[in-house]
């Protein structure tokens, strides 16, 4: 199937019974059924056996110096045996008070430089992907940073004088935190936020003078100055904060009222040249009351957030590229260096989550607006100030300019630069380019700054109480759920900006939680499916402390992540879940993404796109990106009535802002696209909202306003056509496309089923990753906008391939009955059925029970933790409800064995499983010596027909729990007792969690 075709043809007439779906847990369980990749099949081949370029990596953090060779090696080896592929180097120290042992290694000395060759080494023998974060801790910067390259706040003083007089005389400083007195969230912000002037780097930018007579009215009022912080760059917010919430009091209008007596530009007088390298101005000052404004800039002082000493200093500036191209000459260079001297190199440096405040000056700032901007911006300084210069409209035409020069210069100074040093030298790069951060009002331009990445990036963290029932509730607001509306903040962003800038990965920090040792892989899968939902295809797992033997279990570990590395008590069993990943990273790279919309996100900024949400108008079932300007402006074309982009995504709608404000660029390009064809959606504009050619740009815009939406008013005319192309204003985009026959790419019918999905097409196949958000079995009919094709059942946990036993067609989709396990998700291919492999028997949820597997088993304990060499349980209990206490506070492996009784032969084509019922939290399963796999998702069985024999058969099933116990019993003992060794101890009054193999165990059959 060709990428440009969209218009299927009628599915043929495959009938059958309906499909309950409930893939196997191992691979196991397809035996009788599961279907062997043909070696030509390089789709299934890649998805049984995944390639290396597809397996997921770890943030590898080398924390607090302690890193030995021994160990380096052994995490490497670690990685490699159960599926990592790729680690990030990070370099930090910890949060909270120093842990810096006596015989910690110091970043960038002799012996770090001699353990980062010999981890380069390991790498490559081991066939790991290597990347460093460019810094200690994060974002960038370090000792070498001086000042003046450090980030930049704008301040502004001002002074009164009257004319006529000749005026000498020394201008008043600014204050030192003059428009900052509401800073509350900037990493560190309380050691440099009221540190005096002089010790700040205080630099001058421009000096002019504005008339102000005594009647007033040159200022904002009370109600308009409440939207200068935000308007001007100085407004603080967490990351907490909601992508709208940070938008729409920047970009709202500043509208005339009465009293007001704009000051005319042309009476604004530039003093600049007037005023001495010592801050003494000399200027004939003209009959009036004036006054002068004084704008220059300061450091803001931030730092390094948990940089070890070595490299700790301060934060580059973000909008100038002198900043990272000291940063790349300091610390690039060196590990380039090293790699070439260890006989490898790496694959990419990274940028690490922006987190520095919202830096919002430079010292080239009137240079680069002239640039960006095509005017002068010097007489427009006092509207920072809150001066009224030309009009209340115009003066908001300035800020609008003035933060969009800021974004663009974040986009092309800072990554744009980071990237052209990493290319020329043969190196990609990584960026977490647009949140969340720290601030949350950084005023950027969220998709462009992603769009500067060869692999854009983004996080997500694992809720607090994201495991319970209800613990990811709205009501409980993002500090508990991390999730806005019940999506993650900036995964949709992510995405789509791989997606329009032509990038095959969009990835991920993924499971960063401040919750310590409480998730295994099957608390993690649900979230992973949701990031697979908003369009991430690559995971890089936060975060996997680098292991010092000697540091004891579980170790030293970083203050916020899922501790993902070989000191965890489910370590030895980890290894399907990595492949799960991997198989879904896989598909998920293939092709294109589908989407009907592109939604144009508008010209402001700060721009920060919303999370994934069923869009106004459009709702389920249709997705879609989110575009910029520059992507509009640069990339979009039309073919065959859809707008399309270089790399070959294209799209039915372009949906623009709720808003009648539109650079005329963009008008024009609009016009350009909708003459040659493209369907738009959405407001007649009547203004630019910048500058630049003010007022004939408002000319422009409403003439092109008349070609292209003509009488469209929203209201009684909603439709205009020009030239080969439509607009329409006051549509619900839905209802566009079931007008043109375009119905939803997938629905879900079934109760109150929340059934997510993502599509990826290539010129082959027409892949759906369909994922259960709920944690409970779901039952419906599926309806995928697919015809002519063939559908298989593609299971990511097993790498099991079946074929459904019933399809039919219904108005042009193809619909298929599903059946899924609480937070169950698997792939729905559809392809030729020429490439279609032989039929396979699925199996529903439930299946009848053959044998109860009940009475006493026998537990082996390792005794090195606490628990008794062997033990018996009548009946399957929870360990913490054993009289033991070395029962009830292990942590740790245990198996569990028991002599199994099977008294009958198999009839033909009979299948048999083992059903685990509840299991804390993950289990390998061996009948007679047979390994027949990890169980760690729901459904919790494995198939035991192949190893299951007539008579006595011995079963033996490892349980691996979570590490809170153990280290909740440990702190109940004095230290010198305690098996366990940590930075994060647990209260002892904590509440253990149910461990081990609960059970009911059954046989079924099928």
């Amino acid at each position: 199937m060709h990428l440009d075709r969209r218009e299927f043809i009628k599915l043929g007439s495959l009938t059958g019974v309906a499909l309950l779906v409930a893939p196997g847990r191992v691979a196991a369980e397809a035996a009788g059924g599961g279907l062997a990749a043909d070696a030509a099949d390089a789709l299934a081949a890649g998805f049984e056996r995944v390639p290396a370029a597809a397996r997921a990596g770890v943030y590898w953090w080398w924390l607090d110096g302690r890193v030995d060779r021994e160990g380096i090696t052994r995490d490497l080896e670690a990685f490699a045996a159960k599926g990592v592929g790729e680690v990030l180097l990070v370099n930090s120290v910890n949060f909270g008070p120093s842990n810096v042992p006596p015989d910690a290694v110091p970043f960038l000395s002799p012996a770090w430089r001699e353990l980062y060759r010999h981890a380069l080494r390991e790498a490559r023998r081991l066939g790991i992907e290597v990347g460093v974060n460019l810094s200690g801790g994060w974002c960038m910067g370090g000792p070498w940073v001086p000042p003046r390259l450090a980030g930049r706040w704008f301040l502004q003083s001002r002074l009164t004088v009257e004319g006529p007089q000749r005026f000498t005389g020394q201008l008043p400083l600014p204050g030192h935190r003059d428009g900052y007195d509401k800073v509350f969230n900037p990493p560190g912000f309380k050691e440099y936020i009221d540190l005096p002037l002089e010790q700040l780097d205080y630099r001058d930018t421009a000096v002019v003078a504005v008339p102000e007579p005594a009647a007033g009215g040159v200022r904002f009022d009370a109600e308009r100055t409440a939207l200068l912080p935000a308007k001007t760059n100085r407004r603080d917010a967490s990351n907490f904060t909601r992508a709208r919430d940070v938008m729409g009091p920047a970009n709202r209008p500043l509208p005339a009222a009465p009293g007001d007596r704009p000051v005319p530009v042309d009476q604004v007088v530039d003093l600049t040249a007037k005023m001495d390298a010592d801050g003494r101005l000399t200027w004939d000052v003209p009959p009036g009351r004036w006054t002068i404004v004084r704008t220059g800039h300061r450091m803001t002082g931030s730092r390094l957030m948990i940089a070890p000493k070595e490299g700790d200093g301060l934060s580059i500036g973000w909008l100038d590229r002198a900043g990272v191209e000291l940063q790349f000459e300091q610390l690039g260079k060196l590990l380039l260096e090293d790699a070439a001297a260890a006989g490898t190199r790496l694959s990419y440096f990274c940028d690490d989550s922006f987190e520095d405040g919202f830096p919002n000056w430079t010292e080239k700032i009137v240079a680069q607006f002239r640039r960006y901007r095509g005017y002068d911006p010097v007489p427009y300084l006092p509207v920072l100030a809150g001066y009224i210069i030309g009009s209340a409209d115009v003066a908001d035409r300035f800020l609008h300019d003035y933060r969009k020069t800021v974004a663009d210069l974040m986009a092309d100074e800072h990554y744009g630069r980071f990237a052209e040093l990493c290319h020329a030298h043969g190196l990609q790069v990584q960026n977490e380019a647009a949140g969340p951060s720290r601030s949350g009002t950084m005023c950027m331009d969220g998709l462009k700054n992603l769009g500067r990445s060869d692999r854009p990036m983004g996080e997500f963290w694992l809720g607090l109480r994201h495991d319970e029932p209800g613990g990811l509730d709205p009501k409980l607001g993002y500090g508990v759920t991390r999730l806005e509306d019940q999506q993650n903040k900036v995964t949709k962003m992510v995405s789509s900006a791989a997606h329009i800038y032509g990038r095959r990965t969009a990835s991920a920090e993924a499971f960063t939680t401040g919750r310590h040792w409480l998730d295994a892989p099957g608390t993690l899968k649900p979230a992973a499916d949701r990031a697979f939902c908003e369009g991430i295809n690559r995971l890089i797992v936060h975060e996997s402390t680098a292991v010092r033997d000697r540091d004891g279990k579980p170790g030293h570990e970083y203050y916020a992540g899922s501790h993902f590395n070989r000191n965890q008590t489910w370590w030895p069993l980890v290894g399907p879940f990595l492949d799960y990943l991997g198989r879904c990273h896989f598909l998920l790279q293939q092709g294109l993404f589908v989407a009907d919309v592109l939604a144009y996100t508008g010209d402001g900024a700060p721009n920060v796109a919303e999370p994934k949400r069923a869009l106004p108008g459009l709702g389920a079932g249709y997705d879609y990106d989110q575009c910029n300007a520059e992507v509009l402006l640069t990339r979009a074309t039309v073919r065959d009535g859809r707008i399309v982009l270089p790399d070959g995504m294209s799209y039915r709608l372009l949906l623009l802002p709720d808003t009648d404000r539109m650079p005329r660029e963009i008008a024009a390009k609009i016009r350009e696209l909708v003459r040659a064809g493209a369907t738009v959606v959405g407001p007649t504009p009547r203004q630019d909202p910048g500058l630049d050619a003010y007022p004939a740009c408002d000319d422009e815009v409403k003439a092109i306003a008349a070609e292209v939406w003509g009488p469209c008013d929203g209201k009684a005319v909603k439709t205009h056509t020009c030239g080969r192309g439509r607009v329409f204003w006051g549509v619900a985009p839905r209802d566009i496309l079931a007008a043109d026959g375009v119905g939803p790419d997938f629905a879900f019918t079934g109760g109150k089923a929340w059934i997510d999905f993502v599509h990826r097409q290539t010129p082959e196949a027409e892949i759906y990753f369909v994922a259960n958000r709920n944690d409970r079995p779901e039952s419906g009919e599926a309806s995928f906008r697919v015809a002519g094709l063939t559908p298989e059942i593609w299971d990511p946990v097993t790498g099991a391939r079946l074929k459904p036993a019933a399809v039919r067609s219904a108005a042009g989709q193809a619909v298929i009955p599903l059946m899924f396990a609480p937070h169950q998700a698997f792939f729905v291919v559809f392809r030729h059925a020429k490439a279609a492999p032989t039929t396979g028997a699925v199996l529903p949820l439930e299946l009848p029970v053959a044998q109860e597997v009940s009475g006493p088993w026998r537990v082996q304990f390792d005794r090195a933790w606490g628990g008794p060499a062997e033990v018996e349980f009548a009946a399957l209990t929870d360990w913490t409800q054993r009289p033991e206490e070395g029962i009830r506070f292990y942590s740790g492996l245990a198996t569990y064995r028991k002599r199994l009784a099977f008294d009958r032969e198999l009839a033909p084509g009979e299948r048999l499983f083992l059903d685990l019922g509840v299991v804390k939290s993950i289990a390998q399963v061996r009948l007679n010596g047979v390994e027949l796999g990890v169980v760690w998702t729901a459904p919790w069985r494995v198939e035991i027909t192949a190893a299951l024999r007539r008579g006595e058969n011995e079963l033996e099933i490892d349980v691996a729990n979570l590490w809170p116990n153990r280290l909740i019993g440990d702190a109940q003992r004095p230290p010198e007792a305690r098996l366990t060794r940590t930075n994060i101890p647990l209260d002892p009054k904590a509440k253990l969690l149910p461990s081990g193999l609960l059970g009911p165990v059954r046989l079924t059959r099928r």
